[in-house]
This record gives structure tokens, sequence and C-alpha cells, in this order.
């Protein structure tokens, strides 16, 4: 068996777990309001995400598959919608928002505090667990990690 139908297998079990994870609920040990806490995924986030993945092209397919303007992995995309219309700006920030949301939930309950910008970023751009593993600690990511994350927050912080 190769490599890839591995990892796709395994990131799906992944994607799983974590999409079935934003429906839990939070317990009050560890209740933290991500909705009022996390930056929220507005206009100006929606465009610096999209400038940093694609130029904001919305037909741009990644080197491992990703789509939308957003590059979201195909195995992340179906767990959150059925729709196949990856090109369409409107359904890629539906689904861009779902994500950014679960995200941030998943931040919050690993480390008991709201993510920001830049955590925000790192935990979009890299594969599941890879922050978690890094301790979510900015000074142990890779240089290039931690570069494009904060050409996202620059990016967020020029748009006014």
């Amino acid at each position: 068996m190769s490599s890839k139908p591995l990892f796709l297998a395994v990131l799906s079990i992944a994607v799983f777990c974590v999409a079935s994870n934003v429906r839990a609920e939070i317990t009050p040990t560890n209740a933290v309001d991500v909705t009022k806490s996390a930056p929220a995924l507005d206009e100006k986030r929606l465009f610096a995400l999209g400038a940093i993945e694609t130029g904001n092209n919305d037909r741009e397919v990644g080197a491992a598959g990703e789509i939308s303007r957003f590059q979201i992995n195909p195995a992340v995309w179906k767990s959150y919608s059925d729709s196949r219309s990856y090109q369409d700006p409107k359904v890629a920030e539906v689904v861009a928002r779902q994500h950014w949301a679960s995200l941030a939930k998943y931040f919050t309950e690993k480390t008991g505090r709201a993510p920001d910008d830049f955590d925000m970023y790192v935990l979009w751009n890299t594969r599941f667990g890879y922050y978690a593993r890094k301790e979510f600690s900015p000074r142990l990511l890779s240089p290039v990690v931690r570069d494009r994350a904060q050409r996202f927050v620059n990016l967020v912080n020029s748009k006014d």
C-alpha cells in the first residue's frame, strides 16, 4: 500500500475526530467562550488568508490537492460540506468559517486560552497536531511557518 492512501485515511480520521469535537460541550473547567475571544474570520482575515494561500485565486489547487482560495484539504472540506463548488467564493467562505471555528475551539480546549491571529494561521496552515507537538509555542515552530503566520498577522493589521 502506498503512503498516500494511508496518509489520506489517517487524515480523514483526524478530521472526523476534530469535526466531532466541534459538537461536544466545553466543560466548565476549561470553558472559554471562543466566539467572544478568538479572532473573528471577518473580511480582513478572509482577505489576508486568501491572499497568502492563493493570491485570492478561487481556481487554485495546492500541491497536496488543497482546494479553494483558502487551500482547504478536500477531506476537511467534506467534513463541513457536501458541496463540490470549490471555486465558488461564497461556498468556500462558509466552509472556511466552519473550519476556523473548529480550529479555534481545538486550540482553546488544548491551551485554556483564546488563540490570536498568529495562532490561528499556524493552525490553518499546518497539519493537524503540528502546533500541539510544538507545545503551541511560536519559538518552536519552523522558521517558514513562523514567518508565514507573522505575514498573516501583518496583513490583518494593515487592513483597516
